[in-house]
């Protein structure tokens, strides 16, 4: 019995750990939540004379609600991302007349982080991106 049970529960933690569609806060999530469970459960197991299945039964719990409240948290990051203006869009605002403060507003609004390159520095130039702006996304990425 306590072969087939960490047989088991061996076999929900790989499942969990190799999905490729998972994200890294579910994976994460997930392991914390088996390891977690799999001591508490092993634990009160233990004083009813069945740590084994203690351990077993809390670490598929503990990985499922790990993974569930990793979920939750890969999509609000998810949520948190979509708002970022991307450096194609400032150009494009740029082009389209949008004043640099507005601009920046914008940017500050969506709190949009930038690594730029000089490469992406003379692309903006080029499409008219002012230097307030440029220097605002710079200072964004330290």
């Amino acid at each position: 019995m306590k072969k087939r049970i960490s047989v088991l529960l061996l076999a929900v933690v790989l499942s969990a750990a190799g999905c490729e569609s998972m994200g890294d806060g579910t994976k994460k999530g997930a392991g914390i939540g088996a390891l977690t469970g799999a001591a508490i459960g092993g634990i009160v197991g233990h004083q009813q004379g069945r740590g084994w299945e203690g351990a077993a039964i809390g670490g598929a719990a503990g990985a499922l609600g790990g993974g569930l409240i990793g979920n939750q948290m890969d999509k609000n990051a998810k949520a948190v991302n979509a708002a970022h203006v991307s450096v194609v869009e400032v150009a494009q605002m740029a082009t389209d007349g949008v004043p640099d403060d507005v601009i920046i507003s914008e940017l500050q609004r969506t709190d949009s982080k930038y690594q730029l390159t000089s490469e992406i520095i003379n692309y903006l130039k080029g499409k008219g991106v002012g230097d307030s702006v440029i220097n605002y996304m710079l200072a964004t990425g330290s």
